[in-house]
């Protein structure tokens, strides 16, 4: 199951889209109204900062652009309930013009836009960022509010303890974190109907996914079983949400297969790098920065693996195998003859010095005549 080629980039971002919608009804009966509220500006501020941004680079605004709401909605997902509408500017400010426009557009994309708005955010305001409301403390739409802010899973896994909710209250969002990245099971199904869709790699995500649930079953950062350690991990912080809808997003995700499994496994390692011996909060948006901005590099990586494989090692053995039988001896001369993939056509070069032949005026004339008659 791959992102396909033949697809536009815009339906696969309009359909991720309204697949992370479905993220929205759980966080608005368990948040409250103001999770909503979140999104909508977010979504509204990036398609306005997008706008305002063509008109000053005097380019035409493509209203037709899906992955600008997806960006905002994905931005405003990864931010708790309780975060101010001053920091959702910010946030949209610098997910569209940082994220899409400094680097030239669409076509241009080098890092994930929401993953350079929220990492910015959790750098510079943490406190924003990491405490969020309890599981049943409603933030209101305006004014001050007496719910209890608190730290999720990722920072009860970083100090070496367990997390104070059990596993099904893990897996249902009963904890304490982000808008859209606390609902596992919602976020399981919405990355299966994505696959099913073709919108997003099966690849990518598994191999990402299997990386860091082998670091965490061997070395588990808690004390608990190794599978217990497993869903912890994939349950925290923006793991599974990044991977599923971020990850493997059709400007950056490669086109091979094995650059897939090279992609998403490198990210999942730098991960739990991070996590392990970093011991950072939010350590998926640093990871994903860094292997998003190599993208398109594996599949080159991958290409050249193969032809070499193809080149220099069948060859390799082919004489091998000639030499072993007698075929060719190692006292003959043997021509060396350059792949095509590194051949240039060049011009002969001799020692001849060329010299321009002066042209006599009636030579001149002629031509002059000639080219008028044409």
């Amino acid at each position: 199951m791959t992102l396909t080629a033949e697809r536009e980039p815009r339906k696969v971002y309009l359909e991720r889209f309204i697949i992370m919608l479905a993220l929205l009804a759980p966080a608005v009966f368990f948040q409250g109204a103001r999770a909503a509220a979140v999104c909508v500006v977010s979504v509204v501020l990036c398609m306005a900062a997008d706008f305002l941004c063509c008109k000053l680079r005097r380019i035409p605004y493509d209203y037709k652009d899906a992955a600008v709401p997806f960006w905002g909605l994905a931005a405003a997902m990864m931010m708790p309930s309780s975060i101010s509408f001053l920091m959702v500017a910010l946030s949209a400010v610098l997910c569209i013009c940082v994220g899409k426009h400094l680097f030239g557009g669409s076509d241009n994309i080098v890092f994930c836009p929401p993953a350079i708005s929220a990492a910015f955010i959790l750098i510079c305001y943490p406190a924003d960022m990491l405490y969020a409301p309890k599981y049943g403390d409603k933030i209101p739409l305006f004014g001050s509010s007496d719910a209890v802010l608190s730290r999720s899973a990722e920072y009860a896994l970083k100090l070496g303890n367990t997390p104070s909710a059990g596993i099904m209250d893990t897996l249902m969002g009963h904890t304490a974190g982000a808008i859209g990245t606390i609902y596992i099971l919602v976020i399981a199904v919405c990355g299966i109907c994505m696959m099913i869709r073709r919108s997003s790699s099966l690849c990518a995500v598994l191999s990402c996914l299997a990386v860091c649930g082998l670091f965490a079953f061997f070395f588990p950062r808690a004390d608990v079983s190794g599978w217990q350690s497993v869903i912890y991990e994939l349950s925290s912080g923006y793991l599974l949400f990044g991977t599923v809808f971020l990850a493997a997003e059709p400007y950056r995700c490669p086109e091979k297969l094995m650059g897939k499994v090279i992609y998403g496994g490198l990210l999942g390692y730098i991960t739990m790098t991070f996590r392990i011996f970093g011991r950072t909060e939010g350590s998926f948006l640093f990871a994903l920065l860094i292997v998003g901005a190599l993208g398109s590099s594996f599949d080159q990586l991958v290409e050249n693996l193969s032809y070499w494989r193809k080149t220099y090692l069948t060859s390799f053995e082919k004489n091998k195998t000639s030499i072993q039988k007698g075929g060719v001896k190692l006292s003959d001369t043997q021509e060396i003859v350059l792949p095509d993939k590194f051949r240039y056509e060049t011009p002969p070069i001799n020692s001849a010095v060329k010299r321009h032949k002066k042209r006599s005026k009636s030579d001149n004339k002629d031509k002059e005549d000639g080219d008028e008659q044409h």
